[in-house]
């Protein structure tokens, strides 16, 4: 139980059996495949096709419009779907049917996008996919939720960041590589590939993490199995249904806050190194400081997710926001580029302490019944953040224009250790259990 007599972590059959590395990557197998497609879509696919829909003039402000919508409709979709799966009674159990939908939905509409298409056309097709992803990822994540014991879930949390950074980094690379040789409408057979290599990772690893969540379920036995025959079955008994946890609030108001410090630093990065550092080729420059970026978020992912589940969640996640507020405000003060990627690469493993160490955090709030819900409700914060971020766009321009050239980034900058500070104060008013003594202990509480 918590501080509030809630139980934030059931009994898992799953607990029981061995939750070695290679059984949690292929769990998370699903989170390589999504998270690179949304970012390659984002970054390299919707551009391209909003050039050839808009207007020159327009095409920031269009394309800015459009992934906002997306993030949007991906938001407003989570809670209910959650809500929904909570509910739903198969034969597959009450997350699979959801994953399936999506697996079906997005490669369709992927066609949709290599033919002819006007602005409005593009944002429909876009918001049935982001939609459709939304309807897939709040169901998968409560499966995980459910067979992953409490001592294991940190490690579980490191090995979802890495998996989609990994995707983010590969699909990514690929997608630009391939897109790079597309024009319309003698090179269309390059867009076609890259919408069918989406296709490819979403279904592959959408079958892998599927496979494994039916298996652990279905054979698991114990409480996990209960949980499993019972939404087969029948509809759950409305006794089950506890209330969402009562700090969640404050666990998903930090969320956004982290949230928005991280994705304000990845959106501007490029403006920085063009304006601040001036480099020549700021586009080539943010491409190898991302190589150390990603690689200092890979190398502390693992290991923070496996200290978080020894010595508590809150504790590794201060230091990791600490590391990242005193590194942000050092940016500031950044004036070459081999001192920006390296701060930026400090910047990049405080980030990935905060992504995995987080998210475990996330999975030791959820209610027993209502896992799917609850994690629409953490996922909700997660796109308010990002959409957020984006937002806030026009504060270095204003600065620049109050204050001279220079202090807009300056004001960014600080907005963004500013927001990382926000979300670890807000984290002080959640209570959750040590991650062993959920497993040994459930009346044991950790500390605020």
């Amino acid at each position: 139980m918590d501080a509030y007599g809630y139980r934030t972590l059931p009994e898992s059959a799953a607990g029981t059996e061995t939750w070695g590395k290679w059984s949690l990557a292929r769990l998370n197998a699903y989170s390589f495949g999504l998270a690179g497609f949304v970012l390659a879509m984002d970054t390299a696919v919707l551009p391209m096709l909003v050039l050839e829909v808009a207007p020159e003039a327009a095409k920031n402000t269009l394309l800015g419009m459009l992934g906002l919508a997306g993030l949007l409709a991906a938001a407003l979709v989570q809670v209910p779907v959650g809500w929904a799966s909570d509910r739903t009674r198969s034969r597959l159990g009450r997350r699979l049917p959801y994953m399936l939908w999506a697996c079906v939905c997005i490669p369709v509409a992927l066609i949709a996008l290599a033919t002819p298409l006007t602005y409005s056309s593009l944002l429909v097709v876009w918001l049935f996919i982001q939609i459709n992803s939304g309807i897939a990822y709040s169901p998968y994540l409560a499966s995980i939720r459910e067979l992953v014991p409490a001592n294991r879930m940190g490690v579980a949390a490191s090995i979802k960041t890495l998996l989609e950074a990994l995707g983010g980094a590969s699909i990514l690379c690929l997608a630009a590589l391939m897109v790079g040789h597309y024009s319309h409408p003698d090179g269309a057979y390059w867009l076609w590939a890259t919408l069918a290599m989406f296709a490819l990772a979403i279904l592959a690893t959408a079958a892998i993490s599927s496979t494994t969540i039916y298996r652990r379920v279905r054979d698991g036995g114990g409480a996990a199995a209960v949980v499993f025959h019972r939404a087969a079955m029948a509809f759950p008994e409305s006794t089950s249904m506890a209330r969402l946890h009562p700090d969640l609030p404050w666990f998903v108001a930090s969320r956004v806050a982290f949230l928005a410090g991280v994705v304000i630093f990845t959106t501007y990065g490029l403006f920085f190194l063009r304006d601040k550092v001036q480099v020549e080729n700021p586009a080539q420059a943010l491409g190898v400081a991302i190589i150390g970026i990603g690689g200092m978020l890979v190398l502390t992912t693992y290991p923070s997710g496996w200290l978080s589940d020894r010595v508590g969640r809150k504790p590794v996640l201060a230091a990791g926001a600490a590391v990242a507020v005193l590194a942000t405000i050092g940016m500031m003060w950044v004036s070459t580029y081999l001192l920006a990627v390296v701060v930026a690469s400090v910047i990049g493993g405080a980030v990935g302490i905060i992504l995995t160490t987080h998210w475990a955090l996330a999975n030791d709030l959820g209610t027993p019944g209502r896992e799917a819900q609850h994690m629409g409700v953490v996922n909700l914060g997660t796109l308010i953040g990002a959409a957020g971020a984006k937002a806030i766009g026009p504060l270095p321009d204003l600065v620049a224009v109050w204050f001279g050239p220079g202090f807009g980034y300056t004001a960014l900058l600080g907005a963004s250790a500013l927001l990382f500070l926000i979300g670890s104060v807000l984290l002080t008013r959640v209570r959750v259990q040590h991650p062993s003594m959920i497993a040994a202990a459930p009346e044991a509480v950790e500390g605020s």
